[in-house]
């Protein structure tokens, strides 16, 4: 199953946020892999798209 998300930058401050996508490796023991990073450099910045989750796909939000 897919889910596709909606990530907005939505504070009015200079504060910058990046988004993650990483991917789950198997087998296990492996680390995972990040596939990209988007930053949201401004407010009301958004992520793409092309922005979702699977069973093997998680996100990552922080502050930049």
């Amino acid at each position: 199953m897919t889910k596709r998300v909606r990530i907005e930058n939505a504070n009015m401050s200079d504060t910058k946020v990046i988004v993650q996508v990483w991917e789950k490796n198997y087998p296990e023991g492996k680390p995972d892999s990040l596939v990209r990073e988007i930053p949201l450099d401004y407010p009301c910045a958004t992520a793409g798209d092309d922005v979702y989750l699977t069973s093997n796909r998680y996100l990552v939000v922080k502050v930049a």
